[in-house]
């Protein structure tokens, strides 16, 4: 088998109208590096053309494989699924929509040689919606609390990891992945380099309001206890309050200073404590779904069709 240099895996959801340049691109710049790469093109059951414009540049350059999976998995899955082949020394991830320039490919490829188990690309100026960078940086918040990122650390899709922390990562088969979650989970030896961010020329970003939401909700409970916590600390905190209300209730009873009674402040409370409840037990069943995914191994992702030799692990 030829040694592979680097590795580029990009996931492929609506990418029809970027595809071709990203490949003249990448190219160009990676001839530059070595002439032993591959590039890695998973289809996310794309419903524009992309998986017929990755066939057809197959067929012009064998170094581009691909990958078809069964059905939408995520950007994360798809990616999970592009480690699972990736040969290369070094293995890199980028979007494909050009907002990533492959051409600041060899400013990660140089920082990483440096002795770094990553090199995540920080953009100098995000030109992303406002609201998918308040999401940003609520999530790099969770970051830093749930893992212990370095506060000067900014994560991206656009990265290059080592062999070694790639084989770390895809040893995880949990149905519901986090890229960064699971690079920061397994080091800290980390490093950003500064990297232009260009504006979307094509369509628009496929990350909604309602999908940041999820992601930072998967965050929280595929990789903390942080809602368990809460949920513990609500506990505590309704019971001393309700504990210091008998005491008030019976003070009050003794003395003879107890006011009219009635029933407002009585369902007042059952109110707030059945709220409590009802939240307690939902979030008790997202960890009890997540369990049974993993017990019952749902799938990373299922392929379709690729490029490569089929293996025993098509299916993550």
């Amino acid at each position: 088998m030829q040694q592979v240099d680097i590795s580029v895996v990009i996931p492929v959801y609506k990418g029809s109208d970027s595809l071709k340049e990203l490949y003249d691109r990448l190219k160009d710049t990676l001839e530059k590096i070595t002439q032993n790469f591959e590039i890695i093109l998973i289809d996310d059951c794309s419903p524009d053309h992309s998986l017929n414009i990755i066939k057809e540049i197959h067929q012009q350059d064998l170094r581009v494989k691909f990958i078809s999976l069964m059905r939408n998995f995520g950007q994360h899955n798809a990616i999970m699924c592009g480690f699972n082949y990736a040969q290369g020394d070094y293995v890199i991830t980028m979007d494909d929509d050009l907002q990533n320039p492959p051409e600041e490919i060899m400013e990660l490829l140089n920082k990483i040689k440096e002795g770094f188990d990553a090199v995540i690309g920080r953009p100098k100026e995000k030109k992303h919606a406002a609201y998918r960078n308040v999401g940003s940086f609520l999530v790099g918040k969770s970051f830093k609390v749930i893992f212990g990122k370095p506060e000067d650390i900014k994560m991206s899709s656009f990265r290059v990891l080592s062999r070694e922390l790639v084989h770390a990562i895809i040893a995880v088969k949990t149905p519901n992945p986090m890229v960064d979650a699971l690079i920061l989970s397994n080091t800290l030896n980390l490093a950003n380099v500064d990297v232009k961010h260009d504006e979307r020329r094509f369509g628009k970003s496929n990350y909604s309001l309602s999908k940041s939401i999820k992601l930072a909700l998967d965050l929280l409970v595929n990789y903390s206890t942080i809602p368990l916590r809460v949920i513990s600390l609500n506990g505590f905190v309704f019971a001393l309050i309700g504990l210091l209300l008998g005491i008030y209730v019976i003070a009050m009873k003794l003395s003879g200073a107890f006011p009219v009674e009635g029933w407002t402040s009585v369902i007042s409370l059952l109110s707030i404590f059945s709220g409590v409840i009802m939240m307690s037990f939902g979030v008790v069943g997202e960890y009890l779904a997540r369990i049974i995914g993993e017990v019952a191994y749902f799938r990373q992702f299922s392929i379709k069709e690729s490029s490569f030799t089929r293996r025993n692990d098509e299916e993550g």
